[in-house]
């Protein structure tokens, strides 16, 4: 963060840019989201909501009898923190309409003010945040070089076709991305003012609350602490003790963030560490999942190490990928001449210990949080977990560091040409993601030739059984359907919503009337099951992006058995 103190007007423009990102984002993922299907991941975070939520009634109602009874609403979906959840089912509780099929009882009577559907209801939280990390990032790079980077590092995130996809759901990923932002922006504050101690805590807790990757977290603030502080000791003779090896933040971060995190986590809090070994256990030992990569199905590691990295080059556009890396690398550079200029400071102190803001090496910082995301996954014995969405909490960083860059190739020119500028840069990521809507999991960039290239190249088209509601008006009332990868938790929720037919019942391929089929490399046979039981491969419809299919669907002829 940008320490100076310019003029009142300069200092409200940042912020009046972010209220602005802000506000649009958001607007963009509330009216693009009711196209988007709800994933796989998220049916069981959305019935996860509806016991949490149902919970928090309760407790406003009798807090003795839910805090006695908690563990019974909060077993369900235990191998994920609780909060998201959480908030899904409070904003449910507000915001949801009535289900119009398929209620759990006499209470499930919708919210109280009942304006959204009630998966949209459930969606807005995660959106809230993805535009407020949107709109943090405008912020920081704003009040560091102006506010036409500022948009730019706001649209290097979320404009990116899967950042973008992932911002609509009800899932954690996103939101995890911006809490781990968050914390290493209090943490760099927190390294010359102790004022920041509390806030580094809460929101190391809020980060822990929300999905496990803010765990890493630590290790790699440590990390490059001790890069500062191996720098006072080397060039500036600072002699070394105990208090400045574990200064304060150290124990804001390791005692303060995890009580805020036990706090928020209702589910480990009659055995927290019990529970959260097993916690560990379940992720270290996750199910693999199928990952298509050039061609090959991988479901056992180790996936190639250069996964991430590939997958990085053919889902973030070149412009912002390239504006990212150099900027990136000036912010190293940056460090190096920061660590040549010669700052008089007084010296470092258990709550200060890095008294001159100069030397906290940001951009090393910023370096490590972009990269660390993507060796993690790339590490050989980590369990395949999934695509891209696993390392977006390195993606603000590269954001910021192609807010740098923009700033360094636009110095100096007039204010209406800067502003064209950041249209050009933006534009590839815009165009992409807006043509991916709302198929985005099968969106890819320029380099492999978009989502023709990347279908003959092998790469995955998606997953999660999401690409489905252009199809939905036209299933009929009744009879039974093959739904494929389509989570049960996700039909019953279109079923709430009146979106699928009450009497239009799941059933495997030999005994249904229609099918759905997402297509994937490993689910092929699926496809043939299907054919043998109806007689005929003509789908029925096919849903397709850029002519490549992401769901078809069959019916049973009159000359089917």
């Amino acid at each position: 963060m940008n320490e100076r103190h310019p003029p009142r007007r300069t200092r409200r423009a940042p912020s009046a840019a972010a209220v602005a990102v802000f506000t649009v984002v958001l607007a963009v993922l509330a009216v693009g989201g009711r196209d988007v299907g709800i994933t796989r991941d998220e049916g069981v975070y959305m019935e996860a909501g509806r016991r949490y939520g149902a919970w928090v009634a309760r407790l406003v109602r009798d807090p003795r009898g839910a805090l006695a009874d908690r563990d019974r609403a909060f077993a369900f979906n235990w191998e994920h923190p609780d909060l998201l959840k959480t908030a899904f089912g409070v904003s449910a509780r507000l915001f949801a309409q009535p289900p119009v099929a398929g209620a759990d009882g006499p209470h499930d009577r919708g919210g109280l003010v009942p304006l959204l559907p009630e998966s949209a209801a459930m969606r807005l939280p995660a959106q809230v945040i993805a535009a407020f990390g949107a709109a943090l990032l405008c912020f920081v790079a704003a009040r560091r070089s102006s506010v036409v980077a500022g948009v730019v590092a706001a649209g290097a995130f979320v404009l990116l076709p899967r950042v973008h996809f992932h911002a609509h759901l009800a899932a954690f990923d996103v939101p995890v991305a911006v809490a781990i932002l968050v914390v290493v922006l209090c943490y760099l504050r927190a390294l010359s003012d102790p004022r920041a101690l509390p806030a580094l805590a809460v929101a190391l807790g809020l980060a822990i609350g929300v999905k496990l990757n803010a765990l890493f977290v630590g290790p790699v603030l440590y990390l490059h602490y001790l890069a500062v502080l191996a720098r006072q000791v080397l060039r500036d003779g600072v002699r070394l003790r105990l208090g400045l090896v574990f200064p304060a933040w150290t124990w804001a971060a390791a005692l303060g963030g995890p009580l805020v995190g036990l706090a928020l986590w209702p589910w480990l809090w009659r055995a927290p560490f019990e529970r959260f070994a097993a916690f560990v256990r379940f992720h270290a030992a996750h199910p693999w999942y199928n990952m298509e990569y050039f061609g090959q199905n991988y479901n056992l590691p180790p996936l190639p190490v250069s996964y991430p990295f590939v997958m990085t080059a053919v889902t973030v556009p070149a412009t912002v990928l390239v504006l990212g890396i150099a900027g990136l690398w000036l912010g190293l550079r940056d460090d190096r001449r920061a660590a040549a200029a010669d700052v008089p400071h007084s010296g470092p102190t258990f709550f200060v210990p890095v008294p001159d803001r100069h030397g906290r090496r940001e951009g090393l910082l910023y370096a490590m949080s972009a990269l660390w995301p993507l060796v993690l996954i790339a590490w050989p014995t980590v369990p395949i977990f999934g695509g891209t969405k696993h390392w977006f909490p390195a993606y603000p960083f590269l954001a910021l560091g192609a807010a740098r860059a923009f700033a360094a190739l636009v110095a100096g020119l007039p204010p209406l040409w800067r502003a064209a500028a950041a249209c050009a840069a933006l534009a590839p990521a815009a165009l992409t993601t807006a043509s991916g809507h709302p198929f985005g999991l099968s969106q890819y960039t320029a380099l492999t030739g978009g989502a023709r290239g990347a279908a003959r190249l092998g790469f995955g088209r998606g997953f999660w059984g999401h690409a489905v509601v252009p199809l939905l008006g036209s299933l009929p009332e009744r009879g039974r359907i093959y739904p494929h990868d389509l989570h049960e938790l996700a039909r019953r929720t279109y079923v709430r919503e009146g979106r699928w037919p009450e009497d239009l019942v799941p059933a495997p391929p030999a005994r249904a009337d229609l099918a759905l089929y997402f297509p994937e490399r490993h689910m092929t046979t699926h496809e043939i099951d299907v054919w043998n039981a109806f007689g005929h491969a003509r789908p029925t419809d096919v849903l397709s992006l850029h002519d490549v299919p992401v769901c078809l669907r069959y019916d049973r002829g009159p000359q089917d058995p």
